[in-house]
């Protein structure tokens, strides 16, 4: 029951840091991010890439390994369209 409820909270608070970062990254408020969009917000943006180095989840943190952020690019983009 621990664990499920650690699961649970972990789900959570990953799913609230990322819900703010896309709203964050999502400048024209069409609730879809274009690759070049989150390239450009995870290289160039001071306030994504503070709240990415700071949120306390790793696995928003590797968004700034250029790298990982490919590798979860290309994971995410399942139809290959860029968003």
């Amino acid at each position: 029951r621990a664990a499920a409820a650690a699961d649970e909270e972990f789900s959570e608070e990953f799913l609230s840091a990322a819900r703010k970062v896309f709203e964050m990254i999502d400048d024209d408020g069409s609730g879809t991010l274009e690759k070049a969009e989150i390239v450009r917000a995870v290289r160039a943006d001071k306030e994504v890439q503070s709240f990415l180095q700071n949120c306390g989840n790793q696995n928003l943190m590797y968004l700034l390994v250029p790298a990982r952020l490919e590798s979860a690019l290309a994971v995410l983009d399942t139809d290959r369209d860029g968003h």
